[in-house]
C-alpha cells in the first residue's frame, strides 16, 4: 500500500464447499464478518444452491414440493461472495486455491489468508462387488 493510500488491507477467508459444513461457516462468517471492511469472505461450491437431503423422503411421499428442500446460496448469504466453481487444487504454500467455474469452465484462483476446507467426503466401499450399486449413500 502507497503512502496516501487509503485502501483497507483485507483478510481473505475462503471456504470451499458448500454443503451443510460449509454453508453453515458461511452463515456465521455472513452474520459476523463479512460486513467489515477488513474481511472478504468467499464461498466456492460445486452449486448454486443447498438440498436439504434429509427432507428428501418428504419429497418421495408427496408432503412437500422439492422447492421446499433447496435454497439458492445466494439468497442465504447477503455479504459473503459465493463463486459457483469446481476446486481443483489448494497451493498451501502460496496460499491459493485454484477451481474452474462458469461456462466453458474458465480458471480461477483465488488468494486467501484462512482457508476452510469443507468439501464434503467420499464413501469408501473396501472394494466389495455390488454395494457402490445398491448401497444408499
Amino acid at each position: 500500500m502507497e503512502a496516501g493510500d487509503d485502501r483497507v488491507m483485507q483478510t481473505k477467508i475462503v471456504i470451499a464447499g458448500g454443503g451443510f459444513g460449509g454453508l453453515y461457516a458461511a452463515e456465521y462468517f455472513d452474520k459476523t464478518l463479512a460486513r467489515r471492511d477488513d474481511v472478504e469472505v468467499t464461498l466456492i461450491s460445486r452449486e448454486n444452491f443447498i438440498l436439504f437431503t434429509p427432507m428428501l423422503h418428504e419429497i418421495a411421499a408427496g408432503e412437500f414440493s422439492a422447492s421446499d428442500i433447496v435454497n439458492p446460496l445466494r439468497r442465504i448469504l447477503h455479504y459473503v461472495k459465493f463463486v459457483e466453481g469446481d476446486v481443483q487444487a489448494v497451493d498451501l504454500n502460496a496460499r491459493k486455491i485454484g477451481c474452474v467455474h462458469g461456462i466453458g469452465d474458465a480458471d480461477l484462483e483465488l488468494e486467501y489468508d484462512h482457508l476452510l476446507l469443507a468439501l464434503g467426503s467420499e464413501t469408501n466401499f473396501f472394494d466389495n462387488q455390488g454395494i457402490r450399486e445398491w448401497a444408499v449413500t
